[in-house]
């Protein structure tokens, strides 16, 4: 078992630097400059956690979340999620998450339920983060298998 949750956190930390640097690109090229996930988790925390305004914080909550939350649950949830291969089930992870997301996080940053209030291209580009974020989990938690 611990064995498992070790691999979840090594892949959690991985598939939330890889969408880390696609998001730091993303916003460093002008593409969809107006959209930040992580000004939305500044507002988040703010909200439910009473925090400063600190884009540092934030960064530090998303790989928390990313690391010790979504890693170690997956970890818990892979044997029982639908498909043959990890990567697979990280796609599986990756969609169940990015509903998590869309119901919480957004709607306490004042976005709204799938955060609509910032219009269809939210949605859509953090379903496109978590397919990532999802795929890159399982399929670091299984190369991992030989690893750990």
């Amino acid at each position: 078992m611990s064995n498992r949750l070790l691999r979840g956190l090594m892949a959690g930390f991985t598939a939330t630097l890889v969408i880390s640097l696609i998001l730091i690109l993303r916003l460093a090229a002008g593409i969809i400059p107006w959209y930040d996930p992580i000004e939305v988790m500044n507002l988040a925390a703010q909200d439910l956690l009473g925090t400063p305004d600190s884009h540092m914080l934030a960064w530090g909550i998303h790989f928390a979340v990313g690391t010790l939350i979504w890693g170690l649950l997956f970890a818990l949830l892979v044997p029982y999620l639908p498909g043959r291969t990890p990567t697979r089930r990280g796609l599986e992870f990756g969609v169940g998450s990015w509903l998590v997301v869309m119901v919480t996080v957004f709607p306490l940053a004042g976005s709204g339920f799938f955060g609509l209030g910032l219009g269809l291209v939210a949605p859509l580009s953090m379903l496109i983060a978590h397919l990532v974020f999802g795929a890159v989990i399982g399929a670091v938690y299984g190369w991992g298998k030989g690893v750990v």
